[in-house]
């Protein structure tokens, strides 16, 4: 397990593995139990407000790591493919959705900080 986790640090995972299963599904699979303690919020005990909170940070941890992990893919990707002579369209495509992510993600923060 940890030498896949080091794996997939160093973007040495393949790029549509690590864009799919890392980046898109384990996000949507890390954030759903912040998903139900937001629908769930005014029901939340203090017990429950503290479990929520600690995937919060895990979320934020998983968020930077499948970032990274994408990031670092996507740029080997891109190499690969200018050796090859090939057009690295799609290693540019993900980069542009990561980099669209964590604008999205900032802005979530900065509005949330600011109601």
């Amino acid at each position: 397990m940890k030498k896949l986790l080091i794996k997939i640090w160093n973007g040495n995972l393949e790029m549509v593995k690590t864009f799919w299963l890392v980046n898109i599904l384990g996000s949507i699979i890390v954030g759903v139990p912040l998903l139900l303690g937001d629908i769930y919020y005014d029901h939340l005990n203090e017990l429950l407000s503290i479990i929520i909170l600690l995937f919060i940070i895990l979320y934020c941890a998983y968020f930077v790591f499948a970032t990274v992990a994408t990031w670092r893919s996507s740029t080997i990707y891109i190499n690969q493919k200018k050796k090859k002579k090939l057009k690295p369209f799609w290693g540019y495509a993900v980069k542009t959705v990561v980099v669209l992510s964590v604008l999205r993600s900032f802005g979530s923060l900065v509005s949330f900080v600011i109601t």
